[in-house]
């Protein structure tokens, strides 16, 4: 018998592939960003640029449909492992 759910769980997959490429790029720039804040002596830490992005990916969820809140949360993992990275490299 066939999953009638496989097409669909396939598109989630398929996402999920996405994302994960998404992510992986997005900690690639970090790695740069880590770099330049190195040259600049820049902290790795600067909490109005963290607001900043956790509030505009929020805003852009809620123009999405999406709950605001999910996205917060989703994004302070996010840029927590951001600043783990940088943290780790600037040591």
């Amino acid at each position: 018998m066939t999953d009638p759910l496989a097409p669909l769980r396939r598109e989630i997959d398929a996402i999920d592939d996405q994302l994960v490429t998404l992510l992986a790029s997005r900690l690639e720039v970090a790695h740069r960003v880590a770099a330049k804040k190195r040259e600049l002596g820049i902290p790795v830490i600067i909490p109005e640029r963290i607001t900043a992005v956790i509030e505009r990916c929020a805003a852009l969820g809620a123009a999405a449909g999406l709950d605001p809140d999910y996205l917060r949360r989703v994004y302070h993992i996010i840029v927590d492992e951001t600043c783990r990275v940088e943290t780790e490299l600037l040591s």
